[in-house]
């Protein structure tokens, strides 16, 4: 079974959040632009945003910090839809995201293993020796950069945030 993301963005103005919509890069759209900032299944993006599906045994950015108690309607509307089947609810600024580190390093311990003849496991645990040393920016890619940069381009970075859960 797998995990995906629900993922949201909001502007403050005038001292409300509200969602952002039909301004992110979705190929799979009519007019070419979605709701998500961050769409898709990525594992590896899944474990920087909540320590979810950690295989990579990175440091998150943050601990989870739930629901937004100001969280716009749209979205508060969008997670009571079916919220029990939602876990790992965070929101973050763009100014948070912004503030870290994407150079430091970090010991990416995911590695693909044959379990046996004919089966092979992509979230294995890398022993001594095995694994990778990689920068938080390699290993996030060009598309996380990409969508950091089109939030940029919704106003200052501390009244900008993304608000996430996922399912499985």
């Amino acid at each position: 079974m797998g995990c995906d993301i629900h993922s949201y963005a909001e502007v403050k103005k005038d001292g409300k959040w509200s969602q952002v919509t039909e301004h992110f890069n979705d190929i799979y759209s009519d007019n070419g632009k979605g709701d998500s900032p961050f769409d898709g299944r990525s594992y590896t993006l899944f474990a920087f945003l909540a320590g979810v599906r950690n295989y990579d045994r990175c440091e998150p950015i943050s601990e989870l910090k739930g629901l937004p108690d100001d969280v716009s309607d749209d979205v508060r509307d969008e997670y009571m839809y079916i919220s029990d089947e939602w876990h790992s609810v965070s929101y973050l600024t763009l100014a948070e995201l912004l503030a870290f580190d994407y150079d430091k390093t970090f010991w990416n311990r995911r590695v693909t293993k044959q379990t046996s003849p004919n089966c092979w496991n992509g979230a294995s645990l890398a022993e001594e020796g095995e694994g990778k040393i990689i920068s938080y920016r390699d290993n996030l890619g060009d598309n996380y950069f990409d969508t950091l940069k089109e939030l940029e381009a919704l106003g200052e970075p501390e009244n900008v945030r993304i608000v996430f859960w996922f399912d499985n």
